[in-house]
């Protein structure tokens, strides 16, 4: 009979739930302080050449903003928008 001082193999539940709890938070610490920016593929990404009432279309015609909201970023759009005077 060896010499377990009568514990047998319950000592592996502890040494298990250490190493489990080692692996999770390691991996949940390496998503949360992760230094890379990774952008969704919906995420529309503004070019400065871009005209704004182009990108409010482009987001109304791919469902991102409503009707609502695209009437009224034309309508402060073209109120805020300076005159293009050509002599």
């Amino acid at each position: 009979m060896p010499m377990n001082f009568g514990f047998g193999w319950v000592w592996i539940f502890p040494v298990a739930g250490m190493a489990l709890m080692a692996f999770f938070g390691w991996t949940v610490l390496n998503r949360v302080f992760r230094t890379e920016n990774h952008v969704s593929p919906k995420t529309p990404t503004l070019d400065e050449t871009q005209d704004p009432l182009t990108v409010a279309r482009e987001r109304y015609a791919q469902g991102l903003i409503s009707k609502q909201e695209f009437d009224q970023l034309t309508e402060d759009l073209i109120r805020t928008e300076k005159p293009n005077r050509r002599f």
